[in-house]
């Protein structure tokens, strides 16, 4: 078979075989698609209680969640939050939307979460906020991570977008922080768009709802309030993608400890296994190529395309972005991470076979 002849794998894809059709069929049928539908609060309750919070509340997105965590945090001017710089533009702009200073923080060592040390350093009494970005489907260290800003009385905003069902500490992502973003745009749950907040305060999960729906009689809020509702279209592939989420989720780990098998003693290749005590959900599967792969990450993607395989590199350090390029520091191991590694297919719809012919390019890559 010719390289252009040869089937594509794609970077992901939902995997839509289970209630979907069947609940957007019934959001036709009784004529409901807004916000208000049944599906609306059938997947706040599964969330919630897949998340083991009090509360859940969907929204439009998970930019949207983030931005409205930080609202009702009273986050703004001359607060400061800690970020890490390897994520994705939404953790950040969502800080500098509200007008707050983003302090850049590191990654783990060999890892691709929030170095922990680095947060240390760098809190102080006008840090209101650390992000905790469950980058790729990676846990942050949770448990270390609140011995450092509970003292300090500082929140802790969970980016769960690219990490639901991931465990750290025999806990679930999203119910350890103040409060939890999440993001259904093509995720562990992917329903084309949407989002959610998960909390266990009370207080929050009330000011959440106020700013998430604008008054209909244009008076009944104080506040500017945007639309940030889910729809109920959204809601019902949701909805249908949460019922068997821990299916979906044994599906990417196979995945990924297939790559583990073939990647653990290559030359030139780095992985990122999971740490002790940590449930890996594998949104995305990466690998870094040292010096002594023969290629460079960019020739890699372009090799590996070339076969017919979608791939990328990880995301570029969020303190390089245009938006923030006066920003001063040095990110030792992000940089190192960041130049070297890239995504790998990760679909659950991936077969042995499908994984294999990824894992052969990579390893053979002047054989092809």
């Amino acid at each position: 078979m010719a390289m252009n002849e040869e089937e594509r794998i794609p970077l992901d894809a939902p995997c839509l075989i289970g209630n979907e059709k069947k609940y957007l069929n019934h959001c036709i049928d009784t004529n409901w698609v807004s916000w208000q539908g049944e599906f609306t609060g059938k997947t706040e309750k599964a969330l919630a209680a897949y998340c083991n919070t009090k509360h859940c509340l969907t929204v439009v997105n998970g930019t949207a969640a983030l931005v409205l965590a930080l609202q009702v945090l009273g986050i703004g001017p001359n607060d400061e939050v800690i970020v890490p710089t390897l994520t994705m533009s939404a953790t950040a702009f969502a800080v500098t939307t509200v007008g707050a200073t983003i302090v850049w923080a590191d990654s783990t060592q060999n890892g691709l979460t929030i170095s922990l040390e680095d947060v240390a350093q760098k809190i102080s009494n006008r840090t209101k906020a650390v992000m905790a970005v469950h980058l790729y489907g990676r846990a942050v260290d949770m448990k270390s991570l609140l011995k450092i800003t509970e003292p300090r009385g500082c929140c802790v905003i969970e980016d769960v977008a690219e990490g639901l069902g991931a465990i750290t500490s025999g806990k679930k992502v999203g119910s350890w922080g103040t409060i939890g973003c999440h993001s259904f745009h093509n995720k562990i749950v992917a329903s084309g768009e949407g989002g959610a907040i998960t909390t266990n305060d009370d207080t929050l999960a009330k000011k959440i709802e106020e700013l998430r729906t604008p008054p209909p009689d244009n008076l009944g809020s104080t506040k500017v309030v945007l639309n940030n509702r889910m729809s109920n279209i959204s809601c019902a592939v949701a909805l249908a993608q949460l019922e068997r989420i821990e299916k979906l989720i044994a599906k990417r780990r196979k995945v990924a400890a297939l790559y583990d098998e073939y990647f653990k003693n290559a030359k030139g290749i780095h992985i990122f296994p999971e740490r002790e005590g940590e449930r890996c959900v594998y949104w995305r599967y990466q690998i870094a190529v040292t010096d002594k792969y023969p290629l460079t990450k960019e020739k890699l993607v372009s090799k590996l395309m070339e076969h017919n395989v979608e791939a990328r590199p990880i995301f570029t350090l969020m303190s390089e972005n245009p938006c923030y390029i006066k920003a001063s520091g040095k990110y030792t191991n992000a940089s190192e991470i960041s130049a070297r590694s890239i995504d790998l297919p990760s679909s659950p719809n991936l077969t042995e076979d499908q994984v294999k012919r990824v894992a052969e390019i990579i390893l053979h890559p002047n054989n092809l």
